[in-house]
């Protein structure tokens, strides 16, 4: 069954909501790195953060389970 949340008596997809978590928790994880100077050392900041989006995406899909998965009415 495809995994989806229950915004008030909406089903929403869980892609695009797990999208924005990602993107939110990359930003942060972009704003603690600039902090740190660690892109000093980083070649291409660019494809960094796009890998490190792709990766905190990917993570939150395969760790993190839907709330309402197998709940449909």
């Amino acid at each position: 069954m495809i995994p989806d949340y229950l915004i008030g008596n909406i089903f929403m997809a869980a892609a695009p909501v797990d999208a924005v978590i990602a993107l939110v928790l990359a930003l942060l994880a972009h704003r603690l790195l600039t902090v740190l100077r660690a892109y000093r050392w980083i070649w291409h900041p660019v494809l960094f953060d796009t890998a490190l989006f792709v990766l905190i995406w990917a993570a939150l899909v395969v760790f993190v389970p839907s709330p309402n998965s197998g709940m449909h009415p």
